[in-house]
């Protein structure tokens, strides 16, 4: 009897360890769910007032366009010089990488092949992502956060003016219009790193690298990198956007935690988009 009278006390342990378990799960994915329908919905709002906005405000379809273009030369203004900078420090890696720890291998002149295949169209969206959410989607985010919480949003809508449409639809567009520009741009300046490398190293002429180049850009994956681009130049800013529009009238405490939350998953989505279309292409 002493026996069967200590067996739940025994058992009931690891029941309650498994319910606890069960129940975060249940509650972390319950969560989550709630979230992609919270996103889902922004981005119906998002994509109604960017539809229908110029038609409910008529004559303001110019002043989308000078958003759009003022918000476009802010960003090639807080990152232009940081894209240009890491394209030269990458190709100059990938040489110091290459014929210096890697030298003892040989096959130095498949460098530009291997160049074409994995920095520029695997690495690149990465580090093109990285300087944009950094230099330019946080800041964004902290600058719409703030303009909710003092009640700009409030007086747009007192007015009959979308926010939606004013205040996000030319930075999302501004996001995928850009981020094919500023990958090809890092693009073009880690190629020029890589070949100040090689001429460093084996003194490969300019002509020569040119047409190694345009050997390997005839087999470039354009479509891949198209889809990229797209998909990547969409979350660029949404998640921040989406970020910005949640925080309350008042709360300027929460305006930094959702900064950082913007940036983690403007950075884990981008990525994930990066993965699939590889994925999917290859």
């Amino acid at each position: 009897m002493a026996s069967l009278s200590k067996a739940p006390t025994i058992v009931a342990p690891p029941l309650r360890l498994a319910g606890a378990v069960g129940h975060f799960i249940f509650s972390r994915v319950k969560a989550l769910a709630l979230r992609y329908e919270d996103q889902l919905s922004f981005a119906g709002r998002l994509v109604l007032a960017g539809l229908t906005g110029n038609d409910r405000q008529k004559g303001r379809a110019a002043l989308s366009r000078r958003l759009f273009l003022t918000e476009t030369a802010r960003l090639i203004q807080t990152t232009s010089v940081m894209i240009i900078v890491i394209g030269l420090l990458a190709g100059l890696l990938w040489d110091g990488i290459w014929f210096g720890v890697l030298n003892n291998i040989g096959g130095s002149e498949y460098l530009i092949s291997l160049i074409f295949s994995v920095q520029l169209q695997e690495v690149t969206p990465i580090l093109a992502t990285m300087v944009i959410t950094m230099g330019h989607g946080v800041p964004m985010t902290v600058d719409l956060a703030l303009r909710k919480s003092q009640g700009e949003f409030a007086t747009l809508i007192a007015q009959g003016v979308p926010p939606e449409h004013f205040l996000a639809w030319p930075r999302l567009w501004t996001g995928l219009v850009s981020f094919p520009v500023f990958c090809l741009t890092l693009a073009i300046f880690t190629l020029v790193g890589l070949y100040l490398g090689i001429r460093q190293f084996i003194g490969l002429s300019l002509w020569d690298f040119l047409n190694a180049a345009h050997a390997n850009l005839v087999e470039f994956k354009f479509l891949k990198m198209g889809a990229k681009c797209l998909m990547v130049g969409f979350c660029l800013n949404f998640f921040c956007l989406y970020h910005s529009w949640r925080v309350q009238p008042g709360q300027l405490r929460s305006i930094p935690r959702l900064a950082r939350w913007a940036m983690a998953e403007t950075f884990v989505y981008s990525n994930i988009c990066v993965v699939l279309a590889t994925i999917l292409y290859d």
